[in-house]
């Protein structure tokens, strides 16, 4: 019986050791045709590319150097084989289109093509990129309609970005409940219509949303002012009606921009503003809000910019914020005098003691806040 046992036990311990050697020679060769597509994807990409004015690629991307140090293309060890996980081609002159092959860079963890001249429409394989988590498409001629179903399904994308292009289409309604990490949706400067959908504060984790600059119509949905998750909100030069809700900082206690200038808004500047208390920049110019400004927002000691011209509020009503508002202001730019000479000519054009003709004015202590760079050149937020 012994004999028989350690003869068993040898051909088992044969039989492991072979299947081990077998599935790490799969394993190799599968590693080794990802890393070729990997490779083969990024040659495919560079081969719709029409023209490159900064010349990184005709310099790089070349049989000669290993793709991991082409440039914009950054390589980690996925699966014990250098994979490619970022993409990076932003600010390098490039002209053509987005091949469908990007969706074949399996590990893809960010993607940013931001203000090159990528035209026509944005391709589907995007789908495949399960492990995405930054894009970036901003500043582009990119066409077609808006294809937020790509990024839908996507488990770990928090930050999209697709500004300043020429997308079409609408808000679909439960957009957001297949993005479920999404943070930041910048889709300014494009040519979207229709409402924005009912549904968009629930369940999402939402942060900032920049929709200004396009065509929208319709209501603002009270369910956005319920997102208290959301910091930054943009709906700026759209169509915008109605009046906002009177508790609409009630819920959004870390909003720090909010912009809705160059809509039809109408009815008073919500009552409990000065809950918001974190607001640093609030431009609510050229609608056609009436009534009194709420004396509460001279309590937002957080506050730098702000924009109420060209409104219909009610002249001699407002003297106590006028007071308590421009007051701070003339503060605040005596302090800011050792830092910018150019601070003076903002004193100059300030009216003291014309509430009226400050209220034409496009703003008060500031130039209005627009859209910051994010990161090191990708456009988001400041504050």
């Amino acid at each position: 019986m012994d004999k028989k046992c350690v003869f068993i036990s040898n051909i088992v311990i044969a039989l492991i050791m072979i299947l081990n050697n077998y599935s790490c020679v799969i394993s190799t060769s599968q590693d080794g045709l990802s890393m070729g597509t990997d490779q083969q994807a990024l040659e495919e990409i560079k081969a719709q590319v029409t023209a490159n004015h900064s010349g990184a690629l005709s310099k790089s991307w070349t049989a000669d150097t290993p793709f991991c140090n082409w440039a914009g293309v950054s390589c980690g060890f996925r699966l014990e084989a250098q994979r490619v996980i970022a993409l990076d081609l932003s600010n390098m002159g490039v002209v053509g289109k987005i091949s469908p092959q990007l969706g074949n860079l399996s590990f893809l963890t960010l993607l940013d093509l931001t203000n090159n001249s990528f035209h026509g429409s944005i391709p589907p394989e995007i789908m495949q990129l399960r492990h995405l988590e930054e894009v970036y498409m901003g500043h582009n001629n990119l066409t077609g309609n808006l294809p937020l179903s790509y990024f839908e399904n996507l488990p770990k994308l928090e930050i999209l970005f697709l500004d300043n292009n020429d997308l079409t289409g609408t808000l679909s309604p439960f957009f957001l409940d297949s993005m479920p990490s999404l943070k930041t949706l910048v889709l300014r400067h494009n040519s979207l219509h229709g409402n924005i959908p009912d549904d968009i504060g629930n369940r999402s984790r939402l942060q900032d949303f920049y929709v200004d600059y396009n065509q929208l119509t319709g209501l603002v949905p009270h369910t956005l002012f319920n997102l208290s998750s959301l910091r930054r909100l943009a709906l700026s030069f759209n169509s915008l009606s109605g009046s906002l809700p009177s508790d609409m900082c009630i819920q959004l206690s870390n909003l720090r921009q909010l912009f809705v200038s160059g809509n039809q808004f109408t009815g008073p500047i919500p009552s409990s503003i000065h809950r918001c208390q974190q607001l640093r920049y609030l431009s609510m110019f050229k609608n056609k809000f009436d009534g009194s400004i709420p004396r509460g927002i001279g309590n937002l000691t957080l506050l730098e910019k702000l924009y109420l011209g060209e409104n219909d509020f009610h002249p001699g009503m407002n003297d106590a914020f006028a007071t308590t508002y421009l007051a701070s202001c003339w503060n605040y730019l005596f302090n800011m005098l050792a830092k910018s000479v150019s601070t003076i000519n903002a004193i100059s054009t300030i009216k003291l003691f014309s509430f009226q003709a400050w209220l034409s004015l496009s703003g008060s202590c500031h130039e209005y806040a627009h859209v910051q760079k994010f990161r090191d050149h990708k456009w988001a937020y400041s504050k």
